[in-house]
């Protein structure tokens, strides 16, 4: 039987080999609370063998920061007795332990569990609560800015689920009811249809509804999509989707089509009011260039037999009246031409130099007269380009200048801009304001003529100015500063140099003696004053009030040299349909004239699609007698004429 003192040695080893084996940390603490015993659970805590624990405080062994406030809690159990129990993060190394601590006897028993995995979990657990809730802040935020309606439904088409309702409801009024109960009948029955047709076909789908609530509130609008959802055995169980507002969009859409159907009527309005204005117009001047086309030719038979008479005076106030009104006319014929696409461009290389110094050489005599300095700049440049109209469009800006620069001077110059040329004509005139730029482009706009002086012009060349450059494949341009001057700039498209023949001096007219011409007219006051003025000239003449009677007369023992036929006739045929038929019974081209009051396009467009030459109503005398002259010389006629 063994001694007292051999069982304590063995019982000691006995609890020493058990607290060693123990999962859990076990450690025991004297009074001054030195480690006095540590099993290897604790030593692997502590992260030192057990040597080095023994005899030591926990301020000897962990950094400062965690043994003090660890001892702190370790001595209020000391000084207490209470049992106590708390978790300690011991250091980057150890982790987060949880102690037990009880006193015992003068010392402390402490049992510590390494819970860092634990603790590990709850962070991550915690951090993914948080970045949760920030998505469905996030989200929520979302679907309230964009007014969303995100639903889910089942098969009975109840609403299991809605989030952010913009649709005045509550999300718990929602929840368990079908859209039937939610709104009005028409919009209950448009989206259970839609509804139901994603459930049926199991495919996702996509509409535009205009729904109502059953309190009868204002219709609002929605973009919604729904797809199914499927069971484990892919079967159909419900929807989900969500819808915008668009209500504002829709609106907006509507007004913008109410808008554009406002002015498509506005337009087909305005395109009536202009048609009817452009028959007016074409049909008002042929009957006034009738009595103008008398006059001129009656006041050239006076001025020849009034020839130092003291009424001559008065004869060459009436010529000028007249001829005022003859450039009214001629102005609004060429913007009807120009509208009615006739005038096709003659092409050609032109040296812009030698246009330009023709024009300034003619202009800077009349700014002398006016007191004007006038300068140009000469340029090699060659253009591709119309030579008359680019004339007639230039000596329209010039004119603009001279008319509009009391003082100062006048420059015309040339720049070129990679493939164009860029011609300006530049004043230091009156200048125009700002708000007037666009507007002078227009017909009859004219900013310094208040009281419509004639001598200022009539607001038209512009306008033709403007059409020419369409036409041309250039543009125009203005740049002005009130009470400064005007700059007005062309683009012309640029091009190589090539021999090109001088062209065509003016012809010399000449009295052309016992030529016979036949007058086709059916104005019996133009149809005399056409024969004695023919006759003046030296012409004998045969004369006919329509085409019948024209036809009636031919003779070939007696057929005219020339014709000169109104287009436009009483009765029966036009002026061209005589011509061709007098050829085609005669066998000859006989040399004519269609002279024509139509201002029409399309009336214009048929008498310059004849191939006949051209006169326009009303027509100078002197552009008859050169006319006239030319078709004697000629033994076909030419092609109609352009721009003059």
């Amino acid at each position: 039987m063994l001694s007292g003192q051999t069982r304590r040695p063995r019982a000691r080893g006995r609890l020493h080999g058990l607290l060693s084996e123990m999962r859990e940390g076990y450690a025991e603490m004297d009074g001054g609370l030195r480690f006095a015993l540590v099993n290897r659970a604790a030593e692997k805590i502590l992260g030192r063998p057990t040597a080095d624990i023994l005899g030591k405080r926990l301020q000897e062994l962990l950094p400062h920061n965690i043994a003090v406030p660890l001892e702190t809690r370790l001595r209020q159990v000391a000084d207490t007795g209470k049992e106590c129990q708390f978790e300690h993060h011991f250091g980057v190394e150890a982790g987060w332990i949880a102690l037990r601590v009880r006193r015992d006897g003068r010392g402390l028993v402490l049992f510590l569990d390494d819970v860092t995995p634990t603790k590990t979990l709850e962070q991550a657990l915690k951090q993914e609560v948080a970045q949760r809730n920030t998505i469905e802040e996030r989200f929520e935020s979302a679907l309230s800015v964009n007014q969303i309606v995100v639903f889910k439904l089942d098969r009975n088409l109840q609403y299991s689920w809605v989030y952010n309702n913009q649709i005045g409801m509550k999300d718990n009024d929602v929840v368990g009811r079908t859209p039937t109960h939610l709104f009005d009948e028409e919009s209950g029955r448009r989206l259970t249809a839609f509804f139901r047709s994603v459930l049926t076909s199991g495919q996702a789908q996509r509409t535009e509804l205009a729904l109502r609530s059953q309190e009868g509130a204002e219709e609002r609008h929605f973009v919604s999509s729904a797809r199914p959802v499927f069971d484990e055995d892919r079967k159909v169980v419900g929807l989900t989707g969500a819808s915008i507002e668009i209500t504002s969009v829709v609106r907006q859409r509507e007004e913008l089509a109410r808008a554009r159907e406002e002015a498509f009527i506005a337009k087909a309005e305005a395109e009536r009011a202009s048609l009817s204005k452009s028959k007016f117009l074409a049909a008002a001047s042929h009957d006034l260039r009738q009595p103008v086309q008398s006059l001129l030719l009656l006041i050239e038979v006076l001025k020849g037999r009034l020839a130092g008479s003291p009424v001559k005076k008065a004869v060459d106030q009436m010529e000028m009246a007249v001829d005022a009104l003859r450039l009214l006319f001629d102005s609004m014929l060429d913007i009807s031409r120009l509208d009615a696409g006739v005038i096709v461009p003659a092409l050609q290389t032109l040296c812009l130099n030698s246009l330009v110094s023709r024009l300034a050489d003619e202009y800077r005599l009349r700014a002398e007269h006016q007191s004007l300095d006038f300068r140009w700049v000469p340029t090699s440049a060659y253009v591709r380009t119309d030579p008359i109209l680019v004339e007639r469009v230039l000596r329209n800006l010039l004119e603009n200048a001279l008319r509009y620069c009391p003082a100062g001077r006048v420059v015309m110059g040339c720049r070129r801009q990679g493939k164009m040329v860029r011609i300006d004509v530049i004043d230091t005139g009156i200048g125009i304001a700002p708000n007037h730029l666009e507007d002078i482009f227009e017909e009859f706009h004219q900013v310094a003529n208040a009281a419509r002086d004639r001598s200022q012009g009539l607001g038209l060349g512009l306008s033709i100015v403007k059409r020419v450059m369409r036409l041309l494949g250039g543009t125009v341009s203005v740049r002005s500063t009130l009470g400064r001057g005007s700059c007005f700039s062309i683009t012309l498209p640029l091009t190589r140099r090539e021999q090109t023949g001088d062209s065509l001096a003016a012809e010399d007219v000449t009295e052309e003696e016992g030529h016979l011409v036949l007058i086709i007219e059916d104005d019996v006051l133009l149809r005399d004053s056409l024969d004695v003025m023919l006759r003046n000239w030296g012409y004998r003449t045969m004369t006919a009030p329509g085409g019948e009677e024209a036809l009636s007369m031919i003779d070939e023992r007696r057929l005219p040299d020339a014709i000169i036929s109104d287009f436009r006739l009483s009765a029966g045929l036009t002026g061209v349909e005589t011509v061709l038929s007098i050829s085609k019974m005669t066998g000859r081209s006989i040399p004519s004239l269609i002279i024509t009051g139509d201002t029409a396009p399309e009336r214009v467009r048929q008498v310059h699609g004849s191939g006949l030459r051209i006169l326009h109503k009303p027509v100078a005398a002197d552009d008859l007698r050169r006319a006239l002259h030319g078709m004697m010389r000629e033994n076909s006629p030419p092609r109609a004429e352009t721009l003059a």
